[in-house]
């Protein structure tokens, strides 16, 4: 471990001047264990943090990189751990700046920050260019309140918004619960959202003066968290799922994922063909997808449906009830937690009751551009001929 844990927990463990023991640590061993490291690539990884700590830049993913491509994992572990250490110690996000702006404003020390002293002062003189400090003490000539050193402040914030959070992690992502109630249950989900307003909130307090804003400020950051949390569990949700000779014909179908074993009166190629030619673009049009849509819950409930859930990307509680019931296997398999369409398609169809050359005839009928592509293969041709359609 190149970091002790002391310096990792530097708010527990009441470390003096953390930033500057940090790199005080980290520079002995990089010249013993990393010199090339040392000379080309650490000075502009120490940059970064302190940019980052000062709002200087928002470079997260700079960061990330840059543990990323580390040369050891060692190495690479710790970059990644200084990071998250930076976003989420309260010592970085609410108190370093600050006591730094204080000592710009005035050239002092000030004793509200303990664990500020002058080393810390040096180190971020050492690293940040003349232009970079004069862009900092026009921040620091502003009124920054510490709205986190009034605890019933703080507490009464979070009574406040923990009804209308509850309300949202549940209206978004509760239906996450149905594919792993150990990771997302809405206790856990509220958990990691209230981490994510407190962060925003330490970087951002500075207007705590005003109730109303800071509650609403409150809100769009669990709005952007919940967002976060769903884009994660959610990923790569359109993964290809078959490599089937057949579909040969377009790199992207190569990749595979799981395979699929429909009922026999549900038509996997058809299937697979149309759900992938839905998210071209005639239906990637939202305009075209909702005129789609209006035209199907007028006509059969059961296409209308299907045309949400599998283009609309709409969550079906209902079918996931169905589906883990029926196919508890699979619906541990990653590319149906994630939703993908392609793979869930045919099971919709069952569940509906919906043959294919139904959904075919509906689309022959309302969008026969799509169909014309499906019927490029002599297979599915000649498929579709006998169905009828």
């Amino acid at each position: 471990m190149v970091l002790p844990r002391t310096l990792l927990n530097p708010v527990s463990y009441q470390v003096q001047n953390p930033f500057a023991s940090i790199i005080d640590h980290m520079e002995p061993w990089l010249a013993e264990h990393q010199p090339d490291y040392l000379v080309n690539k650490w000075p502009k990884v120490k940059y970064s943090y302190i940019q980052r700590i000062l709002g200087l830049a928002k470079n997260g993913s700079a960061l990330r990189g840059h543990s990323q491509t580390a040369p050891t994992h060692d190495l690479s572990s710790t970059l990644l751990d200084i990071y998250n250490m930076l976003d989420h110690c309260a010592y970085f996000t609410s108190k370093y700046w600050r006591a730094y702006f204080y000592w710009l404003k005035t050239g002092t020390i000030s004793p509200c920050w303990p664990q500020f002293g002058q080393r810390e002062v040096d180190m971020a003189n050492s690293l940040l260019t003349p232009g970079d400090i004069e862009k900092l003490k026009v921040e620091a000539d502003k009124e920054w309140l510490d709205f986190f050193s009034d605890t019933n402040e703080v507490n009464k914030l979070f009574k406040q918004l923990k009804k209308p959070i509850y309300s949202l992690c549940y209206k978004r992502i509760s239906f996450l619960s149905l594919y792993d109630n150990a990771m997302y249950s809405l206790e856990d989900v509220h958990s990691q959202v209230n981490m994510a307003i407190l962060v925003a909130l330490r970087k951002n307090d500075y207007f705590s003066s005003q109730s109303s804003k800071m509650m609403g400020w409150a809100i769009k950051c669990a709005d952007n968290a919940i967002h976060n949390i769903r884009i994660k569990a959610v990923a790569s949700k359109r993964n290809r799922i078959m490599d089937d000779p057949i579909f040969s014909f377009h790199d992207e179908f190569t990749h595979r994922e799981c395979s699929i074993t429909p009922d026999e009166d549900i038509d996997p190629i058809d299937s697979f063909l149309i759900t992938n030619l839905l998210h071209e673009d005639e239906v990637e049009d939202n305009i075209c997808l909702n005129q789609l849509i209006n035209i199907a819950s007028s006509i059969d409930p059961k296409i209308d449906k299907y045309l949400r859930v599998i283009c609309g990307g709409e969550h079906d509680a209902d079918f996931w009830s169905w589906f883990y019931y029926n196919e508890p296997t699979l619906a541990q398999r990653i590319s149906y937690i994630e939703e993908n369409p392609e793979a869930i398609g045919p099971y919709l169809q069952r569940h509906l009751g919906l043959p294919t050359y139904q959904l075919t005839g509906f689309l022959k009928q309302h969008l026969p551009s799509l169909l014309n592509k499906v019927s490029n293969t002599l297979a599915n041709r000649l498929k579709m001929q006998k169905g009828g359609v």
